[in-house]
């Protein structure tokens, strides 16, 4: 279970005070899927970084599994982000120099798992996305697909509950990023929590429900069946503009 309550966020501009978030409260329970929507600028990749314990709210409160996140030490906190919580970025963020493979293990040399016991299980992660054929193969070699196949079985080798997604699909072509959503939908049926940011109104449709920021707020929840006819208002809109 998720849960922030009254949390804001602010930095200092010189003399001023900028509210990335305002007053957010919100519930999200184990195997939901919620998209998070909002023009640029709205909070949604800080709301997603608070949650995953990348940053931290300014003031408020902030709960993870019924733990206070703000009461954990530098090393339970970074025992949260390497088992707990799985990152996915529009962006990849996978180490040039190494293979698929070799990214893939990284988080398992960090949690000091045997270099036997790690390959083995890179291997069955890079299978399950059908890239075994591309184990050897370093980003510069892959398409962006397959760099983000990559990158989910990266963050999802600790066996996290909660995969945290900024804009997966916003660097693929239609075909790709679609590969890439049933992955991530398939994890989700799996009973892992998904929450996805994005201004794409055909990934924001596949979620349970959609909560849309502006200027910091969450300014409206959608559920159910609302969440296809607010996805094809979204998508009027890009049309008009």
């Amino acid at each position: 279970m998720i849960r922030v309550e009254d949390v804001w966020r602010t930095y200092e501009m010189g003399d001023e005070e900028l509210h990335a978030l305002r007053a957010v409260t919100e519930e999200i329970a184990d195997g939901e899927h919620v998209a998070i929507m909002g023009p640029s600028g709205s909070g949604k990749s800080t709301l997603l970084n608070i949650i995953g314990c990348l940053d931290s709210p300014t003031r408020g409160r902030y709960q993870l599994d019924g733990r206070e996140v703000a009461s954990l030490d530098s090393d339970e906190l970074a025992h949260v982000r390497l088992n707990r919580i799985g990152f996915i970025f529009q962006s990849f963020h996978l180490v040039p120099r190494l293979t698929a493979l070799e990214n893939v293990e990284l988080p398992m040399i960090f949690a000091g798992i045997p270099p036997s016991e790690r390959r083995k299980r890179a291997e069955a992660a890079l299978d399950a996305v059908g890239l075994s054929p591309w184990a050897g193969h370093r980003p510069s070699e892959l398409s962006g697909g397959q760099k983000q196949r990559v990158a989910i079985s990266r963050a999802t080798i600790m066996g996290p509950g909660l995969l945290l997604a900024d804009e997966p699909t916003g660097n693929l072509d239609t075909r790709s990023g679609n590969q890439v959503l049933n992955l991530l939908d398939h994890l989700n049926d799996e009973g892992k929590t998904l929450l996805v940011v994005t201004h794409d109104p055909n990934v924001a449709r596949r979620a349970d429900r959609v909560l849309i920021l502006r200027d910091g707020e969450i300014i409206r929840r959608v559920e159910g069946s609302s969440v296809t006819e607010l996805a094809t208002l979204f998508a009027e809109r890009d049309d008009d503009a």
